[in-house]
């Protein structure tokens, strides 16, 4: 008998152990919202412009607490708090490109921004969430290195071909989804002569249009179905070919676009890097800049794209080759939010926002492509815009 309560009671403390391992760890120490926000602002070096934190989060719409003001900073965040905040931090949930449905934090694990396998509503801790932004900013001196550098190479000639998808939102709150619309662009360039564009869009039940136009100087020539060429005159189109021009603005949207590196991978057999980039703008004055110094301060009329446009966002995945640092090819998703009244020679615009996405394929960089406008198109015959009363 006594050796049956002596195998029993080793039995129990044998069990037991765990038991008194785990009451004697200290307790864990939870990162707090404000922590998490501030680290995250930190480590992309934005500038506060004289924010605190607060204004910060209410004014990008990163935070938005209890609904009476309070921002609850000093709270533990959870999982499902870090999705969400990222998910508006890089203008994922303003895009609004689910791939599978769900509230605001499933875009931030869609882009694989926090791990697959925690539950939501666990409490993130101190050194949880400092993986979790170590993750983010995982070679970012080197994506920012590469972005530079990207910059300031020269792409003076080369080709592009591509399929793009559209979908239009109406002010009724009617969305077109125009994901069967078959688009494919392709477009030779050569920053000293022009562009030529050939674009083929294929629309159910409406059947097929093709469209096919060069750009040359501030002159925009188009071929009519019928074989006929026209032109209209677009002052300082010629300076969207502009290198020094368009160099002058790098800095115009550097706040308004955060990268994150994702690796290496192959693209063509080649080894490519892979940079994410994520576009918020909502201050839309900076394309009216950006307009104004191409001298293309004319082309909507007097009207101002901040008079039309609310923000806009995008997702793009860049592949940047290895050993040229020449983009090889770029996915994307653009949506552009309207301002809701806004009139165009009078007539309200019945849309609410429009999305693109699609991919994009670089090829004949810097080589021997030439663009000259085709004989048929030299006696075109110039079309004008009526004045907008």
């Amino acid at each position: 008998m006594k050796k049956f309560v002596s195998f029993f009671l080793s039995v129990m403390l044998v069990a037991a152990i765990p038991v008194f391992g785990l009451a004697a760890q200290p307790s864990p120490s939870y990162m707090t919202r404000q922590e998490f926000v501030n680290d995250l602002v930190k480590g992309y070096g934005i500038d506060l412009s004289g924010q605190d934190i607060s204004q910060y989060v209410k004014s990008n719409h990163i935070l938005e607490g209890d609904g009476k003001g309070n921002l609850m900073l000093s709270d533990p965040i959870t999982y499902q708090q870090v999705a969400t905040i990222l998910s508006r931090f890089y203008g994922l949930s303003m895009i609004d490109a689910h791939q599978i449905e769900g509230p605001e934090y499933v875009y931030a694990l869609e882009e694989g921004l926090i791990p697959q396998d925690v539950s939501l509503n666990d409490k993130v801790t101190e050194d949880e969430g400092q993986q979790l932004l170590s993750n983010i900013f995982d070679n970012y001196d080197k994506v920012k290195d590469m972005i530079d550098s990207s910059k300031n190479s020269t792409m003076k000639s080369g080709s592009i071909s591509g399929n793009m998808k559209i979908a239009i939102g109406f002010n009724n709150g009617v969305a077109l989804p125009f994901d069967t619309v078959s688009t494919q662009v392709y477009a030779d360039f050569n920053l000293d002569q022009g562009i030529h564009e050939s674009i083929s869009m294929t629309i159910p039940n409406e059947g097929s249009m093709d469209v096919e136009e060069y750009m040359m100087g501030d002159k925009v020539y188009v071929k009519s179905p019928d074989g006929q060429w026209s032109y209209m005159t677009v002052p300082g189109m010629s300076n969207i070919m502009n290198l020094e021009k368009l160099q002058q603005q790098n800095n115009l949207f550097s706040k308004d676009v955060l990268y994150r590196y994702a690796g290496t991978s192959y693209l063509n057999g080649k080894a490519v890097d892979v940079v994410y980039a994520y576009t918020k703008i909502t201050d839309m004055s900076k394309i009216d800049d950006l307009v104004n110094a191409l001298g293309l301060g004319s082309i909507l009329n007097g009207m101002k794209y901040s008079d039309l446009v609310d923000g806009a966002y995008g997702r793009s995945v860049y592949y940047i080759d290895a050993t040229t640092n020449q983009v090889s090819k770029l996915d994307m998703i653009v949506k552009i939010v309207y301002k809701q009244g806004a009139k165009i020679g009078g007539v309200e615009i019945p849309l609410k926002w429009e999305m693109v996405s699609g991919s994009m394929v670089y090829s004949n960089i810097n080589g021997n492509v030439n663009v000259v406008l085709p004989d048929d198109a030299k006696n075109a015959k110039e079309l004008t815009v009526p004045a907008q009363n």
